[in-house]
């Protein structure tokens, strides 16, 4: 057949999306692709997640951290949420058309829904569906959100950047006033929308064979996983950035600024009008080399000597916090 539908029945992101990878090298002319994921924080290709998430608190509430190869910002991700990739060859498809099968799928559902210009979909005025897109040299591939009954509450606490200065080329991701589908259809469920997306691809592609496939345990998708879902790698592709921060110590003023490279500290600068002269020595030597994450400098505290360099490290500590 030409065409083919797959539904994932895992919901590690990592793994649903090394599964989309698999899905493009396929020689269908359409696939529709269908998956919800565990709760988890997608970021963009070029994004900073240092600058994007609120890295400690989702490792203490387990919420997973996955990056995309589509562009686009940083988007929360449950349950409640059903994703949706749409793949085509390059030379015949378009998001206008993809969209178009989108919003036929959700008026098919009594929901009066319509593109807004940032490539988001918006009911009664809020964003119910964010999408991004990739090209490859044969294939065109769509991919996006749709809210229905996500747990909106807790967004702002995995998408909250340090109150402190990060300065970036990273791209940043921009608020929008977010809704769920219930809020237009109380008896909306995953199913549904799923069911109308089938039928909507069906009717505009022909007929197409439905498959349930897990990501999590097919070899050709677990080859690419390290891609989206290896921690490590995702801070080490981090674009340069810096974190500065200004702040009156007991023993003097302290300009802070660090420059950070693949997720550890690769430079210290400071100025201070400390009398302590070593300090800026230092700091340098306790810090350029570890992981810029909170853990590693908690450790770092540790093994240092209540002084000058501890209150700075403490400082750059609540940082990570804000």
């Amino acid at each position: 057949m030409k065409n083919a539908i797959y539904l994932a029945n895992s919901h590690d992101c990592a793994a649903n999306l090394a599964g989309e990878a698999y899905l493009m090298s396929l020689p269908y002319e359409h696939v529709l692709y269908l998956w919800v994921n565990d709760p988890c924080i997608v970021i963009g290709r070029y994004q900073n997640p240092f600058s994007e998430c609120n890295l400690q608190r989702m490792d203490e509430e387990g919420v997973q951290l996955v990056r995309r190869q589509s562009g686009g910002g940083a988007v929360y991700h449950d349950q409640g949420n059903l994703c949706f990739t749409l793949i085509g060859n390059k030379e015949q498809t378009s998001k206008e058309e993809n969209f178009a099968l989108i919003l036929k799928a959700l008026a098919s559902l009594s929901l009066d829904c319509e593109l807004s210009g940032r490539n988001d979909i918006l009911l009664n005025g809020k964003k119910i569906s964010g999408n991004a897109f990739q090209t490859t040299a044969t294939k065109f591939c769509h991919h996006g959100t749709l809210l229905i009954s996500s747990d909106l509450s807790v967004m702002g606490n995995y998408l909250t950047p340090s109150s402190t200065k990060l300065a970036s080329k990273a791209v940043k991701s921009v608020a929008s006033r977010v809704g769920n589908l219930k809020e237009g259809n109380q008896e909306i469920t995953n199913g549904m929308v799923q069911d109308a997306l089938i039928e909507a691809f069906k009717a505009t592609y022909g007929e197409a064979e439905v498959q349930e496939i897990d990501f999590t345990t097919f070899p050709a998708a677990q080859e690419n996983y390290h891609r989206f879902g290896d921690r490590s790698q995702i801070l080490q592709q981090t674009p340069q950035f810096s974190h500065s921060f200004t702040h009156r110590f007991p023993w003097g003023e302290a300009d802070f600024r660090i420059l950070v490279e693949k997720g550890v500290f690769s430079d210290i600068l400071m100025f201070t009008d400390s009398l302590d002269t070593s300090i800026v020595d230092r700091i340098k030597t306790l810090l350029v080399g570890v992981p810029y994450e909170k853990k590693a400098v908690e450790a770092v505290l540790k093994e240092c000597e209540q002084d000058d360099c501890s209150d700075l490290l403490t400082f750059l500590l609540d940082s990570f916090s804000s």
